[in-house]
């Protein structure tokens, strides 16, 4: 069935939102390329994703450049993928990565994902410099490298190695993060591992559910508003509404996290709709020994601010007092810890939060 008569079927059985022709003129639809390899075709996440920008009312128009087999690093190297890259004005580019890369770029030296990037962004931005760029986290293998002799990396392991060099590349490129890597690592977490539940049973391909727990990630990370509608894939509903809710918190949480808004402008949003605590993301974020941590206090009360290694163990009190009405800032030095993951806690009557700080020497 062709894809106009499909949409014209959805529309007819009510299930779609219905725009009338002088909105459609005036919404120009956002032009978006994908480009990756089999962890894209399965499922056909490009047809995915812009089955839910329909649900949602926003117009999009969606190509892509897929090989299955092909790593970045390869796509930079192509003349057909860089014909594709020139052949419009994209909105935003949308590239998938290899785990093993981008988790082990140091082992894995054929094929370098930062380099591919670099060239890549190069390329995208010659043909059109308005162009978003996204590199979508990539998830870890369901065994992580325990099956590379000599290796014990497990999921969790090969997980935080991605999360970690992603944020880095980010930085240093000032390309967006789509989540997904992460957001798979929450589901995963909360469901207590269930063998090929969101890969699958080759262990590191998508499953449905995958799939499409990444196509709400991206979407969140493009739109900055959650996921709220009514098309579920061949999901059940009640599932496909988790996977929903953790891609938009996932992505909503962390803005300027995954680069997706500038430090500056998410405390300017942030100011227009005042809560009775917020804390934002530390900054600068990757850091080197010494980050700054904001937060505001609407309503005076005793707010305690520290430090959490992975393990659990607080390894630094910056706050823990009575804290007038106003705006905060803290220093951090992270001095002689380990390079890694650390979390910012608040805790205090009706206040907890939490975001990821990543602590490179």
């Amino acid at each position: 069935m062709k894809k106009n008569v499909r949409i014209f079927l959805l529309l007819l059985l009510g299930v779609l939102p219905v725009f009338s022709a002088t909105s459609l003129e005036q919404d120009k639809p956002l032009e978006l390329l994908f480009i990756g390899s089999s962890y894209f075709n399965f499922n056909d996440l490009p047809h995915m994703f812009q089955t839910l920008t329909l649900f949602s009312g926003h117009p999009v128009h969606v190509s892509e450049q897929i090989t299955n087999g092909l790593f970045l690093a390869d796509h930079a190297a192509s003349a057909s993928t860089e014909e594709k890259i020139n052949s419009r004005r994209w909105d935003y580019v949308i590239l998938q990565g290899s785990a093993s890369r981008t988790a082990y770029p140091d082992y894995y030296k054929d094929k370098p994902a930062f380099k591919a990037l670099t060239l890549l962004k190069k390329k995208i931005l010659n043909n059109c410099d308005s162009t978003k760029i996204i590199f979508c986290m990539p998830w870890a293998f369901e065994d992580g490298m325990t099956w590379v002799k000599g290796w014990t990396d497990d999921y969790t392991d090969m997980q935080l190695e991605i999360y970690k060099n992603t944020l880095i590349w980010s930085k240093k490129l000032d390309i967006l993060i789509a989540p997904v890597g992460w957001a798979w690592n929450t589901v995963l977490e909360e469901k207590d591992f269930p063998l090929h539940y969101l890969h699958k049973s080759d262990w590191n391909h998508p499953t449905v559910r995958g799939s499409y727990l990444t196509a709400c990630v991206i979407y969140s990370t493009i739109f900055k508003s959650p996921v709220v509608y009514p098309w579920f894939s061949t999901l059940d509903e009640e599932d496909a509404k988790y996977y929903q809710e953790v891609a938009s918190n996932t992505v909503l949480e962390n803005l300027v996290l995954w680069n997706v808004v500038d430090f500056i402008d998410a405390i300017d949003e942030t100011f227009q709709t005042p809560t009775r605590f917020q804390l934002y993301q530390n900054y600068p974020n990757p850091f080197n020994h010494n980050t700054r941590i904001h937060y505001t206090v609407s309503n005076p009360s005793h707010i305690k601010i520290e430090i959490i290694n992975t393990s659990g163990q607080s390894v630094a009190v910056l706050a823990d007092r009575f804290h007038e009405k106003g705006e905060y800032f803290k220093s951090f030095n992270a001095g002689e810890l380990a390079t890694g993951i650390y979390l910012c806690r608040t805790s205090g009557p009706n206040v907890q939060q939490t975001i990821q700080m990543l602590y490179v020497k």
